[in-house]
């Protein structure tokens, strides 16, 4: 998979703020932080200050902190995956 970067810039008209108070998202033109296509996902002017991720990405490098932090949502993504298959109730 390749990360890419756009450097144009969203207009920012919509913003949020989770129960914990760590992230905010800034949407696009659509009020969307995240677009997903059929092919792709846009993550548009999303931030957070939670500390884990903030601690893993500033050990990177810079310039390779964008596919890292490409690997850590595919990473994430495997064991919630895994997670809901291992509580999903089975048929008896």
């Amino acid at each position: 998979m390749e990360a890419t970067s756009a450097q144009a810039p969203v207009e920012a008209i919509a913003a949020a703020t989770d129960s914990i108070g760590t992230a905010t998202v800034v949407g696009d033109v659509n009020g969307h932080g995240v677009e997903v296509t059929s092919t792709m996902v846009h993550i548009h002017g999303v931030s957070t200050e939670r500390p884990s991720v903030v601690k893993y990405l500033e050990g990177i490098a810079p310039e390779k902190q964008e596919i890292a932090l490409i690997h850590a949502l595919e990473v994430g993504i495997t064991e919630l995956l895994a997670r809901r298959a291992r509580f999903r109730p089975t048929a008896q």
